[in-house]
């Protein structure tokens, strides 16, 4: 044997660690590193947009910010995506390219903003932020946009030539400005379908629905993860029903009827703006059934069957995902669906929905390292003591080693139950922002999400209110004047 030869196991443990490498090597690992002061010992995470029909967010990454206030993210990403970061209620956007590396400060809300219970908008300061960086391009780009439409486009100049000849210098100059960045796909369609929304405006000679559908729609490759393009084609096909002839609104309702994609294609196939690409018509169809959903005059169960099956047998994927997508949207946790079932640990013993049914739930997700959502939960306990009797109040949160368990279950009067991040409650009950209520009847239907909370709303109410209705029903019912 030759005495240079490897062993066995020696070879077999370098070939699966070349395997390792070659994959870790192959994946598309972005990175964002950066600081947040105003956020040390929380967490920070990372959405990205799942379709831009239904705005549905999917984490792909999270970390805990540091003591030095430094935080560092790394994911893969499949394509260059717009994204979401997430930290003590607040986010912010960022655009990334697959293999791309951001450094980032997550600044605190702005004390003259209002405080809104699903999250405020923050925007990022970058450091070292190249000129051919998605995001540098995009806020250039934006801005030259937004000051131009700020001079141009006035009460007195919408109707002149002067506004038309100016738009028209206005899309010479972008196109020349930019011609080097033609390899740019997601920049590319950023610009051309941000320029079509001035179309949209009105002006003298500006084009009508049909030129509009050729000259921006009806040769272009569908890119569903593009923001611009995505809001352009669903501006342009907005409450599509109501515009077309009577005689192909009865084909589409007959398709409905039938629950029958099939059928409902086919009639919008003789709309002209519909009549090129099957993909385009398919991701169409599957926007005005969700739009339809709420109309009295469309059955509901046969739009939720065309949509399961669109979502299994979709000539493509993307439109599949979509059509998933529109359904849980229609039927996550909507006034009078049946709520989810759950599984929670309460002290060893199995917590689930079918459990607490001989009472309302009062179900609430909360961060206990937030102060503003322990301001809450103060505020809260009262109005427990005032309900407990009609109401069972369950609060969860997400096991973290800075909470200490025993002394907040001392401190609140309610079942509180600490789960781990990946219990499937968070994504079923769409557990986005916190603090977050969801109210559910004794027969396990959901009656408010979100509902209120301790905090008044804009119309002044809160969960007491809702509570106060729901102990005067059970006490008439149960014949009680007291």
């Amino acid at each position: 044997m030759n005495k240079y030869a490897l062993s066995p196991p020696r070879w077999i443990l370098l070939f699966f660690v070349s395997i390792v490498f070659s994959q870790i090597h192959g994946q598309s690992l972005t990175e964002i590193n950066g600081y947040a002061p105003a956020y040390v010992g929380k967490e920070i995470e990372v959405y990205q947009i799942s379709d831009f029909i239904t705005m549905r967010e999917e984490r792909i990454a999270s970390a805990t910010i540091k003591a030095d206030s430094t935080f560092s993210l790394v994911f893969n990403l499949d394509e260059t995506r717009k994204l979401i970061l997430k930290a003590g209620n607040n986010k912010a956007n960022l655009f990334a390219n697959p293999n791309g590396k951001y450094e980032v400060l997550f600044p605190e809300k702005s004390k003259y903003d209002p405080y809104n219970p699903s999250g405020n908008f923050v925007e990022l300061v970058f450091f070292n932020l190249g000129k051919e960086d998605i995001n540098y391009k995009i806020l250039e780009f934006n801005r030259w946009n937004d000051e131009f439409i700020a001079r141009y486009y006035t009460k007195n100049n919408a109707d002149s030539k002067y506004f038309v000849a100016r738009l028209d210098t206005f899309k010479l100059d972008v196109e020349k400005y930019y011609k080097a960045d033609t390899n740019d796909r997601y920049f590319g369609y950023h610009v051309k379908y941000t320029i079509a929304k001035l179309d949209d405006l009105r002006f003298v000679g500006n084009r009508n629905q049909y030129e509009k559908y050729d000259f921006y729609i009806r040769s272009t490759p569908i890119y569903y993860q593009n923001e611009a393009y995505m809001q352009y084609i669903l501006h342009f096909y907005e409450k599509l029903l109501p515009r077309v002839n009577a005689e192909l609104n009865n084909q589409i309702y007959l398709g409905i009827l039938k629950s029958s994609p099939t059928a409902i294609s086919r009639a919008l196939s003789k709309e002209y703006t519909l009549s090129g690409q099957y993909k385009l018509r398919e991701l169409i169809m599957l926007k005005t059934l969700s739009e339809c959903f709420y109309d009295k005059d469309y059955p509901q169960t046969n739009i939720l069957t065309i949509l399961d099956s669109v979502s299994k047998v979709a000539l493509y994927p993307e439109n599949k995902l979509v059509a998933q997508n529109i359904r849980f949207r229609l039927t996550e946790l909507s006034p009078g669906s049946r709520a989810p079932d759950f599984l929670l640990k309460d002290e060893g013993k199995d917590l689930t929905l079918q459990s607490l049914q001989k009472k309302y739930l009062y179900l609430f997700f909360v961060d206990p390292t937030s102060l503003d959502n322990m301001k809450q939960m103060n505020l809260l306990k009262p109005i427990y003591e005032r309900y407990k009797d009609n109401v069972n109040f369950v609060m969860v949160y997400k096991d973290k080693t800075e909470v200490d368990f025993s002394k907040l279950k001392n401190e609140l009067p309610w079942k509180v139950i600490s789960s781990n991040e990946t219990n499937s409650i968070f994504k079923n009950y769409n557990v986005v922002n916190y603090p977050y209520y969801v109210l559910i009847d004794p027969f396990g239907y959901v009656i408010g999400a979100p509902a209120l909370g301790p905090i008044p709303n804009g119309s002044y109410d809160t969960i007491d209110k809702t509570f106060f209705m729901i102990q005067k029903a059970l006490k008439e019912g149960n014949g009680s004047d007291r």
